[in-house]
């Protein structure tokens, strides 16, 4: 299962158990090397998924809900309407938490500048344990637990002249591909193997009861189509604009602790609870690099000081800062006894750091339509939007709401399963507008 390198490409093998006929994958064995990649997606902060899933690969870009559109609203954003002039690289830049354990990966798609200029972690699992993985994305041990003729009845295989085996060498272009079955589809492996680009499978929505404290309130306008119930915008200050852009820093795992069953996202759920379920005594280097898959962070210098969703900053870790001529390094632990660092290094407190008061500039006002691209809001602006729209003035309703921590989750997963977040996340709010008709 190793990774092995050749004059044409790096890869990754992989083990796949195809039906008879080869159209559908019954489940793959692999090892270390490509379960790091599959456990690498749900350490990636959201903005970077924007960004990987619109490059090219062999089944070409796609589409995750209204973070497409969210992403690019960002890079039109002017740099004078940030808090800094580094806020809008770090938001569609985003660095992961778990850069420390990613940067040593055989085939890593992520193309964040590293702040970790040295490779510490190996990887997240045990580099002799070996993993079935089903269609959808299960992780299974290959133990006595599992590995077993029951497994292969479980898959409806009968007699082996019914399946076939293949080894497929994963590329790092294959990687991207498998990131975007994974995030869309509930056959990842099949649709990956087949080269087949999925589609967002828009299930119907449900309102998200909050589980998590928090007392934010952002005050939005609404403006709503009457004849359909559609909202077509949100007007509203910093705390909003901040609210949206801060989702583009969210690691996919932190979506999965946040929302659990309440979204449905591709294959990533049944991902992220297997590898929840998983011994990290057994199957994993160490306890930390299983909590950065599981229960992952925002990295601190992307952090609000007002935090929406707590729930992702429970740990501080360590880190060291040292000068080597004129270039600062940042690393995850100390240096060792080189004589060259002598002296030089120095903690860090990421705790105290960093804690930014907005990402964009206050006062002022923004405005999101209902696929979430963002934009500063002027009446000109405000005019070019409802030409856009093309609804006629008597067609439209202003509505004034409060938003608290429910809807900011409702609207988050309403902007990774629809590409309708506003209409989908705020429409408990909406009652009496759909009744005026």
């Amino acid at each position: 299962m190793a990774a092995t390198t050749t004059q044409t490409e790096e890869h990754v093998s992989l083990k796949l158990l195809l039906s008879e006929k080869g159209d559908k994958v019954l489940f793959a064995e692999a090892g270390k090397d490509f379960v790091d990649v599959l456990c690498s997606f749900l350490t990636m902060p959201l903005g970077t998924i924007a960004r990987l899933v619109e490059k090219e690969s062999s089944i070409g870009p796609v589409t995750v809900g209204c973070l497409n559109s969210l992403y690019r609203s960002v890079v039109d954003l002017d740099e004078d309407c940030m808090s800094s002039h580094t806020i809008k690289q770090m938001l569609l830049k985003p660095t992961n938490f778990a850069e420390d354990y990613c940067n040593t990966l055989e085939l890593n798609i992520e193309d964040t500048p590293p702040i970790f200029p040295e490779q510490f972690d190996q990887g997240f699992v045990n580099d002799v344990a070996t993993f079935v993985i089903t269609d959808d994305l299960i992780i299974m041990p290959n133990s006595i637990d599992y590995a077993s003729f029951g497994l292969l009845q479980e898959f409806g295989i009968e007699n082996t002249s019914s399946v076939k085996e293949m080894i497929l060498k994963v590329t790092i272009e294959k990687v991207l591909d498998l990131l975007k079955c994974s995030l869309l589809s509930k056959s990842t492996l099949t649709d990956f193997f087949l080269g087949k680009k999925p589609s967002l499978e828009v299930s119907r929505f449900f309102s998200y009861d909050v589980e998590i404290g928090g007392n934010i309130q952002i005050n939005l306008k609404l403006v709503i189509r009457k004849s359909d119930g559609k909202i077509l915008c949100a007007q509203g200050e910093q705390d909003f604009a901040d609210l949206l852009l801060s989702f583009l820093t969210i690691p996919l795992g932190g979506i999965s602790r946040i929302l659990g069953e309440k979204i449905y996202l591709g294959s990533i759920n049944r991902f992220y609870k297997s590898i929840a379920d998983l011994n990290e005594n057994k199957y994993f280097i160490s306890e930390d690099a299983k909590n950065r898959i599981v229960d992952p962070c925002i990295f601190p210098l992307l952090k609000l000081s007002k935090q929406i969703f707590p729930i992702l900053e429970r740990r501080v870790h360590e880190y060291y800062w040292y000068y080597s001529g004129s270039s600062l390094f940042v690393q995850f632990s100390k240096p060792g006894e080189d004589k060259s660092y002598a002296g030089k290094f120095k903690r860090i407190n990421f705790s105290n750091m960093a804690s930014h008061e907005g990402y964009v500039k206050g006062p002022a006002m923004y405005v999101a339509t209902d696929d979430l691209a963002i934009a500063p809001l002027s009446p000109i602006s405000a005019l070019g939007l409802l030409n856009r729209l093309k609804t006629p003035l008597k067609d439209l309703k202003e509505k004034h709401v409060t938003i608290g921590v429910k809807e900011s989750l409702n609207i988050l997963k309403a902007a990774l399963t629809s590409t309708s977040a506003l209409t989908n996340g705020l429409a408990h709010l909406l009652t009496e507008v759909k009744e005026e008709k």
